[in-house]
């Protein structure tokens, strides 16, 4: 599981790139077209708007993997190690709910859409709604593989903690690690 959660990870990852790099070469030429030749790409911006969409959909499966999502963590982190697993335990079953209505309400989104083109590429619009159902889908697996893991595999402590410590952190508790044992020496 381990490698092709890594595989997935990559590709996310690659597509993300992609589609911001579509979404900057459109807007980029819509915008040279506007202010030197006073015209522009009518699909430039829907595409760009789409893209844009995609990209954070996908960033969000992305984010959640790596724990890289917004969160205060500091209850958790004074926590117990048992309180802490099941607080993960209450957190990913929350989550895997959640986002498995989220993704069965955009599936019927997606549904709903499939017969409506946009206005400038003519695609289906359930192309861009199905966004939503990859996301809360991508999420709910990983959540219930979070569950996995907990139940039949061992989770190490410091992955109860469902967020990452950002630069500033390493270094104020680098710093504050570095005045405690300078305290301690006469």
């Amino acid at each position: 599981m381990g490698n092709f959660s890594r595989t997935v990870n990559r590709a996310l990852h690659a597509i993300i790139a992609v589609c911001l790099s579509c979404m900057s070469i459109f807007v980029f030429m819509n915008v040279v077209l506007r202010y030197f030749f006073n015209s522009g790409l009518t699909w430039a911006e829907e595409a760009s708007r789409y893209l844009f969409i995609w990209l954070i959909f996908l960033g969000a499966i992305v984010a959640f993997r790596e724990n890289a999502h917004l969160g205060v963590d500091t209850l958790v982190r004074m926590l117990s190690v048992a309180n802490r697993r099941r607080v993960f335990i209450f957190n990913n079953v929350l989550l895997a709910v959640i986002m498995g209505l989220c993704a069965h309400g955009t599936w019927e989104l997606t549904l709903l859409t499939v017969d409506q083109v946009s206005a400038a590429l003519r695609v289906p619009l359930a192309c861009v709604y199905v966004s939503g159902f990859v996301c809360s889908a991508g999420m709910t697996l990983i959540a219930l593989n979070n569950l996995y893991r907990l139940v039949f595999r061992d989770v190490r402590e410091n992955e109860l903690v469902m967020t990452t410590d950002s630069e500033d952190q390493r270094l104020i508790d680098q710093a504050l690690d570095g005045d405690e044992e300078g305290a301690k020496k006469p």
